[in-house]
């Protein structure tokens, strides 16, 4: 009975852990990383080395966008809010941005 107990609670442990491990654990190749946006508000442009790359909700875990490994500049921008500008390193995995734009003159 309570080799079974312990297996029982050894899968639930694995099924709880799985669903947390966060999907950020892909890798690139070589000298390639991703970045994956999190924007409020989403349809946000996104800027990278001062060439617009789309929307902030067009890059997922699923669609990263794909950047080379080194230092860049990212902003974030949409009218009538302030941009969201910062140097970013990326390196062979994933980098999540979070960003929360604010309405400019608030």
């Amino acid at each position: 009975m309570k080799k079974i107990t312990f297996v029982l609670v050894g899968l639930v442990a694995v099924v709880l852990l799985a669903g947390c491990y966060p999907k950020g654990q892909i890798y690139g190749v070589g000298n390639e990383g991703g970045l994956i946006f999190t924007v409020n508000p989403p349809d946000a442009e996104v800027m990278l080395d001062g060439v617009v790359q789309g929307k902030a909700s067009d890059f997922t875990e699923d669609r990263y966008l794909k950047v080379a490994s080194g230092t860049h500049k990212l902003e974030i921008r949409m009218p009538g809010f302030e941009p969201y500008s910062r140097e970013i390193y990326v390196s062979n995995s994933l980098l999540r941005i979070e960003a929360t734009l604010v309405g400019a003159g608030k």
